[in-house]
């Protein structure tokens, strides 16, 4: 009497395949988190001030990829909460945060970016960008291209944070 007894070819296919799977879904639970606090592109740019006049320029032609750290001058600011009158921060149609920006224990949030028209503040609601607060009192953003051109990303003046302050007692 032969008992022995053999395993169908799509039996073993989907047993390697599971196999496959938990080995991959281990190695991703074990791969250490991205984190963009600290891995970001300093951006230093003071023509993005809101108190800036316009030039033209347009974020829709910059190769925006990663995170991005704002600076003025080499202090931290951050991305305007308010509308940002036309022909400011080096462009003529101004984007701003139409959501406040995150805390720390937020994390990583969506936040919608409006575009000013000069009729209407939120005329051009741009790609929602990604923002996190970091320790250290700094955001950064995932920026991404605008709709058009003539459109760029508006920081808030000359607003400091509190550590800034300190240093320049």
């Amino acid at each position: 009497m032969n008992t022995t007894k053999y395993i169908s070819k799509d039996f073993l296919n989907i047993f390697i395949a599971k196999c496959l799977f938990l080995l991959q879904s281990a190695f991703i639970l074990n791969t250490p988190s991205y984190d963009p606090c600290s891995n970001y592109v300093s951006l230093d740019q003071p023509w993005r001030a809101n108190t800036g006049s316009g030039m033209g320029i347009c974020d829709r032609n910059f190769n925006w990829n990663g995170w991005y750290r704002l600076f003025y001058y080499g202090m931290n600011i951050r991305m305007s909460e308010s509308c940002v009158d036309v022909n400011r921060c080096g462009t003529y149609y101004t984007l701003w945060l139409n959501d406040p920006h995150p805390e720390i224990e937020d994390g990583v949030v969506t936040r919608q970016v409006c575009g000013n028209s000069g009729n209407d503040c939120c005329y051009f609601k741009s790609n929602p960008i990604r923002v996190k607060a970091c320790p250290g009192n700094y955001y950064v953003y995932e920026f991404l291209s605008p709709m058009t051109c003539n459109m760029a990303y508006c920081t808030a003046g000359l607003l400091l944070f509190a550590h800034d302050l300190k240093d320049l007692l």
